[in-house]
C-alpha cells in the first residue's frame, strides 16, 4: 500500500466533507442510528515495518497500539467516526486465505 500524493490526500478529504455536507443538507435521508464511519490507512512492507508504521502513527495521535490475532491497530476516535491504522502480519493473511480456499467447496442444503 502506498499513502496518498498531497492532492490525492486533499481530494479524499475534500469528499469526505462534501458527504457529510449533502447528509446535512439532506435530512430526508436515512442514517442509521448505530452508523460508524471509517479511513483505515494499511501500511505497506513487510511484518516488521508494518507493524513500526503502526506504532509511528500511534505515538502521533497519543493512542494506544492495540494487537490482536495477528492485527496490529491504533485509531483516533471522534464518536462514531474514526481514523485508524491496521496491519495485518504475514502469518494473519495466510491463515485467512487458508480458510477462504474452503469457501468454493461448502454447498449450502
Amino acid at each position: 500500500m502506498h499513502t496518498a500524493d498531497a492532492p490525492a490526500r486533499a481530494r479524499i478529504l475534500a469528499q469526505i466533507h462534501a458527504l457529510a455536507g449533502f447528509l446535512h443538507a439532506r435530512p430526508d435521508l436515512p442514517v442509521h442510528d448505530l452508523a460508524t464511519f471509517d479511513l483505515c490507512y494499511f501500511p505497506g512492507g513487510d511484518d516488521e515495518a508494518r507493524e513500526a508504521e503502526v506504532e509511528r502513527i500511534a505515538d502521533l495521535l497519543q493512542a494506544p497500539v492495540v494487537r490482536e490475532d495477528g492485527h496490529t491497530t491504533c485509531e483516533h476516535r471522534i464518536g462514531a467516526a474514526a481514523y485508524r491504522v491496521v496491519a495485518i502480519s504475514d502469518e494473519a493473511r495466510a491463515r485467512h486465505r487458508a480458510l477462504a480456499t474452503y469457501a468454493p467447496n461448502i454447498r449450502p442444503d
